[in-house]
């Protein structure tokens, strides 16, 4: 008896510091836990399209201009690698997250949230500024 009053208490601390984990839905707390979770999940699913992306930006010069010695071909197949990566944001992860966090007024934008991924997967901040200054149109579609 002793050991089943135990048990149940230990699963009740132990629930209740489970809950603690969880922040107040809608504060920034909560936004930033959920925003690393999604994220998290679309990075482990697209290893391989953020390391292109990230082995692309070589491809630009210390000077701001293109290094096309890899030929028009590589810097085509880049950017088609890029757009598919924007495209699986859009598709997948934003109407999910979007959904999760539409009650509250703290949730960053499309772009904002894909040029910040984009950075913390080490891709040339030239490119997430890009993508923030298109952000228009991702949070157009989004």
């Amino acid at each position: 008896m002793k050991r089943a009053i135990a048990a149940g208490l230990a699963a009740t601390v132990l629930g209740a510091a489970g809950c603690a984990t969880t922040p107040e839905p809608c504060t920034s707390e909560w936004v930033h836990w959920k925003t690393e979770r999604f994220v998290a999940d679309f990075v482990k699913g697209h290893q391989k399209e953020f390391s292109n992306a990230r082995n692309a930006t070589a491809m630009f010069s210390g000077g701001g201009g293109i290094d096309a010695s890899g030929g028009i071909p590589m810097l085509i197949l880049t950017a088609a690698g890029v757009a598919s990566l924007a495209s699986d944001f859009m598709n997948d992860l934003w109407p999910e997250f979007r959904d999760a966090v539409s009650e509250c007024d703290t949730a960053p934008r499309a772009a904002q949230l894909f040029a910040s991924i984009l950075r913390e997967q080490g891709v040339d901040d030239r490119a997430a500024k890009a993508i923030e200054d298109l952000g228009l149109l991702l949070d157009r579609r989004g």
